[in-house]
């Protein structure tokens, strides 16, 4: 499993408590925070937390393990998914655009995920899941 370099909140209480920057620091994650004032930066996550309620979290699943099966499946489709607000590209799509324009945004750290059965494991989980709640929204 990967371990987590760095990430990014929202400038909420909960993220800028004490004890959350200490346990952040000790477990050696670089604890960013989104720029004052920007809510397109916290709307995109916000949409991709929505789509995760609604796609995946309505389906039933045994362990831990399955759950973050289903999410890294998630997250292929979702990234490789062309969507109306970006004019019918997909994320992985800009992503790359940008990147070839301006390399030096390019996290040197980052390495790819190297299983390229993440989305058929995902599915699997899927095909296997106790049960799937379908909401009447």
């Amino acid at each position: 499993m990967a371990s987590i370099r760095s990430a990014s909140f929202s400038r909420s209480s909960c993220f800028t408590a004490d004890a959350f920057e200490k346990t952040c620091r000790d477990l050696g994650i670089a604890h960013r925070r989104t720029k004052p004032y920007t809510p397109k930066t916290n709307g995109m996550v916000e949409r991709f937390n929505g789509c995760v309620g609604h796609d995946v979290l309505v389906i039933t699943v045994g362990t831990h393990r399955s759950l973050e099966r289903l999410l890294q499946g998630y997250n292929v489709t979702y990234n490789t998914r062309r969507q109306r607000v970006l004019e019918g590209k997909a994320p992985n799509d800009i992503v790359k655009a940008r990147l070839r324009r301006k390399p030096e945004l390019a996290n040197p750290h980052h390495r790819p995920p190297d299983d390229p059965c993440r989305l058929p494991k995902a599915m699997v989980v899927v095909e296997r899941a106790k049960k799937v709640s379908h909401p009447d929204s």
